[in-house]
């Protein structure tokens, strides 16, 4: 799932406070340690390969995630800090492996934020739709392996980068990130196409629309092909997210310009009542070249006890990328691709 920067700060000052009231001698600087643990099981029709196998269409998997968090204020009022996220054994079937995911070095104040380091970028944080009215696993970008892959502006994923987020002013926020290389040896969900000086940019306002609670947000990303005869990166989308009691509904719509040329959108409705959860949601791609995909999604959580939780999504696919429907084109692949329903159900610890 997607995290939502927000920050609180109503107004600009000199950055030359990020210097006021600091004290090395008198550092204090807490740390924080939490994480989580999941184990689930994926489970897709014949036309999905959910493991590289032909005889099986179901797997087991795990997601563990440890966090660290290392933080300290200022006399002056400048948090600092740094957050670290480690991957251990996640992954499916058996995976041995640790490693560390995210690890970000950040200042904070009036001034707005910096961070420095190996994070989500500006075009992934403050983008607002669909997904962020999800139950479950996280519906429209949960765990059902069947899921439409656009569905939101290309990322950086975790590549390291530079970004800034100003303060929020009567609920606007700006961000801009800057990213050298989107496959620097370390990336969870890069661009891919080897890009280079990537810039992500968003703008977003948090207010209220009467009874209701509205969050408006717009995102973009631009890249240059480091071969200089690929095709760039260039993408924009435009969502919004509304609130009222247990109720949220988000949506949002964007374009592909340039790599991977097409028109995307989403749609999704949460109802969350006492430690239980529902949504259905909807992805659509439509590319220039090939035919669209849409992806039909029904999501649920609930709490079994303090901080254990059971979550399931059943998703259905009208044209999975990843299904084979066995028709073959010898001279250039797969012919067609075929609808698929898949399904998955975890449950996990948070601590």
């Amino acid at each position: 799932m997607q995290h939502k920067l927000l920050l609180g700060s109503t107004a600009l000052v000199s950055a030359g406070i990020l210097l006021a009231g600091a004290s090395p001698a008198k550092a204090d600087i807490e740390v924080v340690l939490g994480g989580y643990t999941e184990f689930g099981v994926k489970a897709a029709t014949e036309d999905t390969n959910v493991d590289g196998e032909d005889d099986r269409h179901y797997n087991f998997f795990m997601d563990n995630e440890v966090f660290i968090n290392a933080s300290g204020v200022t006399e002056g009022g400048i948090e600092y800090g740094s957050e670290i996220e480690l991957e251990a054994g996640s992954g499916d079937g058996n995976v041995d492996n640790a490693f560390v995911d995210e690890v970000t070095l950040f200042f904070s104040g009036a001034f707005g934020r910096f961070e420095f380091g190996r994070e989500d970028g500006a075009e992934d944080v403050m983008g607002i739709g669909g997904e962020d009215a999800q139950a479950g696993t996280g519906g429209i970008d949960g765990d059902t392996t069947n899921l439409e892959p656009i569905f939101e502006v290309p990322d950086t994923g975790d590549d390291a980068k530079v970004s800034y987020f100003t303060p929020r002013i009567a609920g606007f926020q700006l961000g801009a990130s800057f990213t050298p290389d989107d496959n620097d040896g370390l990336t969870d969900e890069g661009v891919g196409n080897e890009q280079e000086n990537i810039v992500g940019a968003g703008a977003n306002w948090v207010g209220a629309l009467g009874p209701l609670d509205l969050t408006v947000a717009g995102t973009g990303i631009k890249g240059e092909n480091e071969e200089g005869g690929g095709d760039d990166l260039e993408a924009w989308e435009a969502g919004a997210l509304l609130g009222f009691g247990g109720f949220a509904a988000g949506a949002k719509y964007g374009q592909l310009l340039d790599l991977n040329e097409g028109q995307f959108l989403n749609a999704g409705l949460e109802y969350r009542f006492a430690a239980a959860g529902a949504s259905v949601g909807y992805t659509r791609f439509d590319p220039d070249d090939g035919e669209e995909n849409n992806v039909f999604f029904v999501s649920g959580d609930v709490g079994l006890m303090p901080g254990v939780t059971l979550k399931g999504d059943v998703s259905y696919a009208t044209d999975d990328p990843a299904a084979d429907d066995n028709e073959f084109d010898p001279l250039g692949g797969r012919e067609d691709t075929d609808d698929t329903i898949a399904g998955v159900l975890t449950v996990q610890l948070d601590y």
